[in-house]
Formats: structure tokens, C-alpha cells, sequence
């Protein structure tokens, strides 16, 4: 019998007080992984560090996560490493944050003697480009998984060490991971398209099925004769949720008892409500911030409509979790999303940054009868049982053992 594979896997970010899902799409994945491999989680914590004033270095690394954890029986690993933000930018910018990365992570390795056959980095660049730098160093084999931010903002950011890093992170990378097709052939633009392979985030089944509108909406206490429309995600420009504002004003015209709730947190929540409050339908409009992810299921089923108004997007896992809870969605023509929303049965698509297409497709979402049952099974095949062998056969490749 064969020895269970053990894989490093490096992160950003962990779930904490502040955020309790974050990386939740990953996790969900990795958690799955746990049941055929012996994982270990390490993800560096920042500690800016003031050389003036020592009891506000205390109070900083107090409110610092703990040092290790599990996550249900993965081991995670938060070492600190210090910024150095007290060095003028010009000398530190291009490796010092990135250095002292990975350094904590090696004196880690080191000091707890963590044994892995390989390195497997979510996110292109931080994590990823800290993994093929460990994976020379160590003469590890290294996988990265891109999501889609990573790709569309490094690749064209301003800061072109974001861009150099994100592309000799892919190109180091024995094996590249891309959720959607339309990322595949960004990164293919790149010359890295030879060792990339697309598998979707997948869907935890036991978590997101149908139930009853009406008992939801109880539960919930949303009012059973509203049309809901439902939004989750960052509140983040890319996220459109400004042109769904601007459309749902227009549907209000024509569908007097639509109510829109918006799921999320981030930077644009003031400017967004203050558009709402402009427009007039800051009633109608719920900000609920972020919610209990058990939650989560019980709103899909309670909505009429989910939308996605994306101005751009990897593949956006809250399509498959509204298309497993039989809901369709209303989305952007954009990244990946049209690799999911293959067919009119399923949703419907419309151009981006466009308020009069998306009111268009709310409108037609919400009069059309939709065939439920399809919905559901077309989500079946992206649950996490279908895609994680897929990853564990990626793990065998690098390791010779295809």
C-alpha cells in the first residue's frame, strides 16, 4: 500500500474573528485533500514593527492570530515575519517583504521538523511565488493554484514587480492550476500554458441543496410574497455591484415588490449605500455585511434570482452553489462565468458594466420558469468528490507516480 502523500500547502490568509470565511472555497478543497493526503497549512502573518515605541510592537503582536491550530485536523501554521514598513520604501520594495516570508517559513519547516513531498501554493502571487522559492530551495516540486484576481490584476498591474513576479512564479511552477479556461489562456499568453490544467473550486454538497423558499424565508424573516434578489461576494469595484444598484432602480420600475439583498463586506460599502441612498431605493436595498456561513444556503433558497454582476471574475463558486440550491442566476458575459452558464437553461448572461442589459436579464430571470431539477444535477458535477481526485492526480504527476 502506497505511503499518503504529504503537501505543504500555503496560503495568504487563514479564517479568523474578522473574517471567518475567508478562503473558505480553498479550504472546502483542502479539507477534502485531508481524507487522502497528510497536510500541513502554513501562512505567514505580517507584524509591522515600530522602532519608536516598544509597547506598540506588545499591543500589535498580541492582537496577532495564534502561532498553530487545526482546522479540522489539518495542522495550520500562522509564523510571523516582520514588514520592515520602518525602511523608506525604495530599499525594501523589491525583496525584503518577500525574504523575510520566507524565511519565517523555513525556520518553521526547520524547527518542527515538517516533512512534505510537495509545495502547493493558492494564489499566484504572494503565495505562489513563495512556494517555488521554497520548492528550489528545499527541491520540492511546487503546484499553484491561480483563482483569477491574481491573474487579471498582477498581470496587468501598474506595479510591474507584480507582474514579473506573478509570470517567474508560473513559470517555476512544475504544475499550474487554473479554476477556469479563460484563465488557462491568459496564462497560456504567458508561455506557461504547457503545464496548466483547469479544475474548478468545488461545491461541499452536504452544504448547499435545495429547500423550501418558504420555510427559508420564515426563518430568515423575509417577507414570502417579495422577489428577492440576492448578491454575494467582496464589496470590490470588479465585483460590480454599482451597475447592479443602477439596474435594479430599473426594475424597480416595473416590479414594485423587489426587494435586493447584498451579502458581503469590503472598502466600497459606504459608496455603495450612498448610491442606493442617491438612486432613492435605499429601502429596498439590505446590506446584511457578512453572515454565518451556515446561513448561506438558507438565503440562496430563499432568493428568486442570484446575480453576478461581475466586471470580471475566475469562475465565481456562489453560481455553483445557486444552480445546487436550484436557483439561476442573472451574471457578466466575463472570465470564466460563460464556462459555467453554458446554456440558457441554467442562467442568463449579459454584457458587463451594462445597467440596461442587467435589469434586462433580472426581468426575464424572474418571469421565466425555470426548470429546477436540471439545475441541481448540472451542479452534481462540481462537487468536491467529483474535482478533488482530479488535484490528487495532478499530486501523482509531479511526483512521478502517474
Amino acid at each position: 500500500m502506497n505511503c499518503k502523500k504529504k503537501v505543504l500547502i500555503i496560503l495568504d490568509d487563514l479564517p479568523s474573528k474578522e473574517n471567518p470565511h475567508c478562503w473558505k472555497h480553498a479550504l472546502d478543497q483542502i479539507i477534502c485533500l485531508s481524507e487522502k493526503c497528510n497536510i500541513t497549512i502554513a501562512s505567514p502573518v505580517r507584524w509591522t514593527v515600530s522602532l519608536r515605541n516598544l509597547q506598540e510592537n506588545r499591543k500589535r503582536l498580541r492582537k496577532l492570530p495564534r502561532r498553530n491550530y487545526k482546522i479540522n485536523t489539518i495542522p495550520c501554521w500562522r509564523p510571523r515575519y516582520i514588514d520592515f514598513s520602518f525602511i523608506p520604501w525604495k530599499y525594501r520594495k523589491h525583496y525584503i517583504q518577500i525574504v523575510t516570508m520566507i524565511s519565517s517559513l523555513l525556520f518553521l519547516i526547520i524547527r518542527k521538523r515538517i516533512n512534505f513531498d510537495i509545495i502547493h501554493g493558492h494564489f499566484v502571487y504572494r503565495p505562489g511565488y513563495v512556494a517555488v522559492v521554497l520548492g528550489k530551495i528545499l527541491g520540492k516540486p511546487i503546484i499553484i493554484t491561480a483563482h483569477g484576481s491574481d491573474i487579471h490584476q498582477n498581470l496587468y498591474n501598474e506595479k510591474s514587480l507584480f507582474r514579473k513576479r506573478t509570470i517567474d512564479a508560473m513559470r517555476w511552477s512544475n504544475k499550474i492550476i487554473a479554476v477556469s479556461e479563460f484563465l488557462k489562456k491568459m496564462i497560456d499568453k504567458e508561455g506557461s500554458g504547457k503545464k496548466t490544467c483547469v479544475i474548478p473550486c468545488g461545491l461541499p454538497e452536504s452544504e448547499f441543496y435545495p429547500m423550501d423558499k418558504k420555510e427559508c424565508r420564515v426563518k430568515l424573516s423575509i417577507e414570502i410574497n417579495k422577489k428577492i434578489l440576492l448578491f454575494i461576494g467582496n464589496l470590490v469595484t470588479v465585483k460590480g455591484i454599482d451597475i447592479l444598484i443602477k439596474a435594479f432602480k430599473k426594475v424597480q420600475n416595473k416590479v414594485d415588490n423587489a426587494e435586493l439583498m447584498v451579502i458581503g463586506d469590503g472598502p466600497e460599502k459606504a459608496a455603495l449605500e450612498q448610491l442606493a441612498l442617491d438612486y432613492g431605493i435605499d429601502k429596498n436595498i439590505h446590506f446584511l455585511g457578512r453572515i454565518d456561513h451556515d446561513e448561506m444556503p438558507l438565503y440562496i433558497n430563499a432568493a428568486d434570482v442570484i446575480v453576478q454582476p461581475s466586471r470580471n471574475e475566475g469562475r465565481g463558486l456562489v453560481i455553483f452553489e445557486a444552480l445546487a440550491c436550484e436557483r439561476p442566476v442573472v451574471a457578466s458575459r466575463v472570465g470564466g462565468i460563460p464556462e459555467t452558464i453554458v446554456n440558457e437553461k441554467l442562467g442568463i448572461l449579459v454584457e458587463k458594466e451594462n445597467p440596461y442589459a442587467l435589469a434586462d436579464g433580472i426581468l426575464k430571470a424572474l418571469t421565466c420558469s425555470w426548470d429546477t431539477r436540471y439545475l441541481s444535477n448540472y451542479a452534481k458535477k462540481y462537487t468536491q468528490d467529483q474535482l478533488v481526485p482530479r488535484v490528487l492526480k495532478i499530486y501523482d504527476e509531479v511526483l512521478g507516480r502517474a
